[in-house]
């Protein structure tokens, strides 16, 4: 019984942590200056098509590299790790009402195939400028509060 009451409070702890991780993050990407060119950015008139680049300026060099708009709603990711390329992480995208912009384009990764950690993960995009997108990555764990985890661009 006791073996029991310590799994249930170990795994309390660790879901207040990343609760409390999650606000913080929220917290922090509400208040980052990107945050107001997200609100302000608009829906492009003409969907993306074919490669982006990528990055993410808050972590520097990372291992994705962009994303491959495929036509017809769907896209893949894209990653170079060692002078190697490869794409995973499939999405498909559309027009909507954004969590925290007026309208997005919406990427979404909750289907099958993806792994089901990622399937928890929705993108939004921005158009900021021409051939120019910034994104807003979302943790959808808790059901109708999704948490703000930080920003990515992509440039033609």
């Amino acid at each position: 019984m006791n073996i029991l009451l310590v799994c249930i409070i170990g795994l309390a702890v660790l879901f207040a942590a990343a609760l409390s991780y999650g606000f913080y993050r929220s917290w922090k990407t509400g208040r980052a200056a990107d945050y107001g060119a997200f609100q302000a950015g608009m829906l492009p008139s003409v969907m993306p098509e074919g490669q982006w680049r990528g990055s993410v300026p808050e972590l520097g060099e990372v291992a994705w590299k962009g994303k491959k708009f495929l036509g017809a709603g769907k896209g893949i990711n894209v990653f170079e790790k060692s002078g190697v390329k490869s794409e995973a992480y499939e999405f498909e995208f559309y027009k909507t009402t954004g969590i925290d912009a007026a309208h997005v384009i919406r990427l979404d990764y909750g289907k099958p195939g993806n792994p089901l950690w990622l399937r928890f993960i929705v993108d939004e995009m921005v158009s900021v400028g021409e051939n120019r997108y910034l994104g807003l990555v979302y943790l959808n764990i808790v059901p109708g509060f999704p948490f703000r985890m930080g920003y990515f661009r992509l440039e033609k």
